[in-house]
C-alpha cells in the first residue's frame, strides 16, 4: 500500500475530527462515559466473585463421625466421598478438633476435656472445587448418613446468597453492556452519518474522478476508531483514579472488599474498554457507511 494513500486517509481522518469538533467531542465524552459504566461493573463484578472465590475456599462440608464407628464404615464414607466435585478430603481427630476450637474460643476449658471425655468427634473435611457445587455435594453426602455419622455440617445459606449476588451482578453488567453498548453505537452512527453529509459533494467528485468505495470509506472508518480509541482511554484513566482513590480510603480491616490486587484488575479492565472502543468505533462507522455513502451516490 503506498505511503501516500496512508497519508491522505490521516490528513482526511485528522481534519474530518477538526471540522466537526462539538461532535467529535460529543462522541468521545458519551464513549467515554459508557464504558466508564461498564467498566465499573466489571471491577465491581470481578472483586465480588474473586471475594465470593476466596470466601468459599475456606468454607468446608463436616462430616462428623459416632465415636463408635468402625474403621470399615469410616473408610467406606471416605471413599464416598471421593467424587469428581470434591478438590480435597482430610480427616481431623477429635483431639485436633478440641484444639481448633480452643483456639477460636480460647474459655474452653480444653485441658480438662483433653484428660477427660472429648464430646467432639473425629471429622472428615471436605472441600469442593467449584463453591457452586457445596449444595449439591451436602446433599449427596447427607445420602451417606446413618450408622457411624452424627451430623453434616456446612454454610449452604452463606454460600448460596454470595451467588446470589454474583448471579445477579452478572446480569447487571450484560444488561449495561447491551444497553450502553448501543447508545455509543448509536452516537458514533450519527457522528459519521453526519459527517459523511458534510462532505458529500467532496465524495461525489472523488467518485467521479474514479475513487473506489473503499478507498473513500477508509477515514471515515478512521475517525470512528479513533473517537472510539479516545472514549475508551479517557474512561481507562478516570476509571483507575477513582478505583484508586476508593481502594485507599478503604480500611483495613474491609480489605475483603478489594480482593484483586489493582494492577492486576486495573490492567484488565483497561485493555478491555480499549478493546470495547475500537470494536464499538469500527462497527459504529461501518453501518453508518453503508446507508450514507450509498445515499450520497444516488444524489
Amino acid at each position: 500500500m503506498p505511503l501516500e494513500f496512508i497519508a491522505f486517509w490521516l490528513r482526511e481522518t485528522l481534519r474530518n475530527i477538526a471540522r466537526n469538533r462539538l461532535m467529535s467531542l460529543l462522541a468521545t465524552s458519551t464513549v467515554a462515559i459508557g464504558l466508564f459504566i461498564l467498566g465499573g461493573f466489571y471491577l465491581s463484578l470481578a472483586n465480588v466473585r474473586a471475594m465470593v472465590n476466596n470466601q468459599t475456599q475456606k468454607l468446608e462440608i463436616r462430616v462428623i463421625f459416632e465415636p463408635n464407628i468402625s474403621v470399615k464404615r469410616r473408610k467406606e464414607i471416605y471413599d464416598a466421598c471421593r467424587i469428581a466435585q470434591v478438590a480435597d478430603l482430610e480427616f481431623v481427630a477429635k483431639g485436633q478438633a478440641l484444639r481448633e476450637m480452643h483456639r477460636d474460643m480460647p474459655g474452653i476449658p480444653i485441658n480438662d476435656l483433653l484428660g477427660g471425655e472429648n464430646p467432639l468427634g473425629d471429622e472428615l473435611r471436605i472441600r469442593v472445587k467449584d463453591p457452586a457445587t457445596i449444595p449439591a455435594v451436602r446433599a449427596y453426602i447427607n445420602t451417606l448418613k446413618g450408622k457411624g455419622v452424627a451430623e453434616t455440617l456446612s454454610e449452604v445459606d452463606f454460600v448460596n446468597k454470595l451467588l446470589q449476588i454474583n448471579r445477579m451482578l452478572t446480569l447487571l453488567g450484560s444488561v449495561a453492556l447491551v444497553v450502553l453498548g448501543l447508545g455509543i453505537l448509536a452516537i458514533i452512527y450519527n457522528t459519521i452519518r453526519l459527517t459523511v453529509y458534510a462532505r458529500r459533494r467532496e465524495i461525489r467528485i472523488m467518485e467521479l474522478v474514479g475513487a473506489t468505495r473503499g478507498f473513500i470509506r477508509v477515514p471515515f472508518v478512521l475517525e470512528g476508531i479513533l473517537l472510539g480509541l479516545a472514549g475508551s482511554i479517557l474512561a481507562a484513566v478516570l476509571l483507575a483514579s477513582f478505583y484508586t482513590a476508593a481502594e485507599s480510603m478503604i480500611p483495613d480491616s474491609l480489605r475483603l472488599l478489594f480482593p484483586i490486587a489493582k494492577v492486576d484488575v486495573m490492567r484488565r479492565c483497561a485493555t478491555g474498554l480499549v478493546l470495547s472502543g475500537l470494536v464499538f468505533g469500527f462497527v459504529g462507522s461501518i453501518f453508518s457507511l453503508e446507508r450514507s455513502i450509498s445515499k450520497v451516490a444516488q444524489s
